[in-house]
């Protein structure tokens, strides 16, 4: 693999370490300034419903403008954000501050989407795709452990220490970013060349709306009647997900009565699971050599998960609760890949950063309403009924899956 390569690899895990340092935290920050079981639900819900719009817009916007310069855009507003998140001292503000996270939070799916410009080789770039994902997993996996121990460490800063350590991740982010190679731009709308010297003299607004509308216009030639199937199973996984993990650091704390510190520990325990299944995802592809549709991958996901949230739901301790962890990590992780493999085969390179942005926001679709379904019922039932909802939807995944296997084998 290339230098370039690398970077983006580094850039996916930097970001994935600095999610994994404040989220777990996020909770209970907002629980501690007075907030309820709603408005934890609310921080999920905002952010997910402004990534639902963000998504192909931002990815349209890159396939356009130039995925490198919207990247580095991107990240430069999330160092602000994640700073300014833990110096308030407002509920009202941090919702402010998860709404444009939201918007303009895509790192991992603009580092996807460049991974075919600096590699052009269709084989090479799925073993790409399974060394990021894993190589993002350690970042998730190590950020928790920090985070808990700068958190029980410094009970009355340790959440402003962690933000302003968030943010410096970006802005090294950005700066590495700065340094690739810059790409080419698609011109399927209009010939860029010629336009150039025209816009240097425009207006910024009229910029936005001209590339908003360019963006539309490449959303409108996408054929979603071909990609419904691979978009409804993953709104069911993303909403299992987007629930179990709404109210896992809460529910750890309120059923085990687990420390931020070893609430850190499970977390990371699920990363390396889920780190190792997406690093050896080629491995375990070899036993699907026969699966060209994907169906049967998608059914034993389904099945994984289900399995593991019925051993929680059961689980008589907190060492029964970790065993669970590691169906749901495999299943979850090899899910992600694999729906992403078919976006990717199915579009033959063409709207690459569209379909994948368009793939994002089905999880932010789940995400905008798992987390007020979470709330919802751990305000008014409790914490641990949030994992019946993610059972509920694994269920029908399971289902659904075994209906479409078998219809496409009649």
């Amino acid at each position: 693999m290339s230098l370039r390569v690398y970077l983006l690899q580094l850039v996916a895990f930097l970001d994935l370490l600095a999610v994994g340092l404040i989220v777990p935290l996020l909770p209970n920050h907002v629980r501690q300034m007075g907030g309820n079981h709603i408005y934890v639900g609310l921080l999920g819900s905002i952010y997910s419903g402004c990534q639902l719009g963000s998504g192909p817009l931002i990815g349209s916007l890159s396939d356009i403008k130039g995925r490198r310069t919207i990247l580095m855009m991107t990240l430069l507003v999330c160092a602000g954000a994640y700073t300014f998140l833990g110096i308030t001292t407002s509920i009202a503000v941090i919702l402010v501050l998860r709404a444009i996270l939201g918007l303009f939070k895509q790192t991992q799916m603009l580092t996807k989407a460049l991974v075919p410009d600096y590699e052009s080789n269709h084989l090479k770039q799925s073993v790409i795709y399974g060394k990021m994902a894993a190589i993002s997993g350690i970042g998730i996996t190590m950020g928790p452990v920090i985070g808990g121990h700068i958190a029980e460490d410094n009970p009355e800063h340790g959440f402003l220490y962690i933000s302003l350590i968030v943010g410096l991740c970006f802005l090294i982010n950005a700066g590495i970013v700065h340094f690739l190679p810059k790409t080419s731009k698609k011109s399927t709308i209009m010939d860029v060349n010629c336009e150039e010297k025209t816009r240097q003299d425009e207006s910024v607004l009229y910029k936005i709306m001209n590339s908003s509308k360019q963006s539309v216009i490449e959303l409108s030639k996408i054929p979603w009647a071909e990609y419904w199937d691979v978009f409804f199973l993953k709104a069911l996984i993303s909403f299992s997900m987007a629930v179990y993990f709404s109210n896992y650091s809460l529910y750890l704390k309120t059923v085990y009565e687990l420390s931020p510190k070893y609430i850190g520990y499970v977390i990371s325990f699920k990363g390396v699971i889920a780190s190792l299944s997406s690093f050896f995802i080629g491995y375990i592809n070899k036993f699907y050599s026969y699966d060209n549709d994907y169906t049967v991958r998608n059914l034993h996901m389904f099945i994984l998960v289900g399995a593991s949230l019925t051993g929680m739901i059961l689980a008589t301790s907190v060492y029964c609760y970790v065993a669970c962890l590691i169906p749901l990590a495999i299943g979850s992780a090899v899910g992600r890949l694999v729906s992403l493999e078919m976006i990717l085969i199915r579009s033959k390179g063409k709207n690459r950063g569209t379909l994948i942005g368009a793939t994002h926001s089905v999880t932010s679709l789940s995400g905008v309403i798992a987390p007020m379904v979470a709330g919802f019922i751990g305000e008014y039932f409790g914490v641990s009924y949030g994992l019946y909802a993610s059972l509920l939807s694994s269920l029908l995944g399971i289902a659904l899956s075994y209906q479409y296997k078998k219809s496409k084998i009649e």
